[in-house]
């Protein structure tokens, strides 16, 4: 009978590895000179790029430290534009309260000048002052009055003051309306008088007119002045050319 004998190969010893590491590290190293290669082949310099790449990393370093400089003078600037805009309104303010004194010194001068002065003194009695605010009630007006007379008339004015306060009702039509209390005055130089009035619902006001009526002995002539009605409220004062009427 005929024996067939099948041999096995030979296994491969450990330098076939050996020479796949060194294959493998050879092309690795080729290829890196390759690379560097046409990196210095297109104009690549590594010394010129390090050099660019230390200029940005210094140009970055000075933009990061001239932005907060400009950051800290900005907050500085804002402090001092906060400080000089508070010291402004106080100004202003000042400005504002001194302003009103001396328009107040000044209707009180022209106030007493009209008691005082010779040249008025053929006037009388008379309406110097008439002022109409809103009142926190609804449809309720304040009004207050001053009457004077000049220095050089002797005794005492005494009468009775009337408030008539005229514009359209609800209903379009001209109409006028009067304080329910009655106001007198009894004075020798001057007096303030003050008094309500209450409008009707939808009564629209456009002015009002006062009256002085003489009591007792002596002239009985009236006074009456008319004054337009405030948008706003404000003091008035009344023309007269066109509001005062004697008689």
């Amino acid at each position: 009978m005929t024996r067939i004998v099948v041999k096995k190969e030979e296994e491969s010893g450990p330098w076939w590895r050996i020479g796949m590491v060194a294959l493998i590290l050879a092309l690795l190293v080729s290829g890196w000179g390759l690379f560097e290669y046409g990196r210095y082949r297109a104009g690549y310099d590594r010394l010129a790029f390090n050099q660019l790449r230390q200029q940005l990393e210094k140009n970055n370093s000075e933009l990061e430290a001239e932005l907060r400089r400009l950051r800290q003078e900005k907050m500085e600037l804002e402090q001092t534009r906060q400080i000089e805009s508070r010291a402004y309104g106080l100004v202003r303010k000042d400005l504002r309260d001194l302003q009103n004194e001396l328009l107040e010194l000044k209707e009180e001068l022209a106030f007493y000048r009209g008691i005082v002065s010779p040249e008025e003194s053929g006037r009388g009695l008379q309406i110097q002052r008439f002022n109409i605010t809103k009142d926190s009630e609804k449809r309720t007006w304040n009004f207050k009055l001053v009457l004077t007379r000049v220095l050089k008339n002797k005794g005492v004015a005494k009468g009775t003051v009337e408030v008539q306060v005229d514009g359209m009702d609800a209903q379009g039509k001209h109409s006028s309306v009067t304080p329910l209390q009655r106001l007198r005055y009894n004075f020798k130089y001057f007096q303030n008088i003050e008094g309500k009035v209450e409008l009707p619902e939808g009564f629209v006001p456009s002015r009002a007119t006062v009256v002085l009526k003489p009591g007792g002995r002596g002239n009985k002539t009236e006074v009456r002045k008319s004054f337009d009605w405030p948008v706003e409220p404000k003091a008035m004062r009344g023309d007269d050319n066109v509001g005062e009427k004697q008689g």
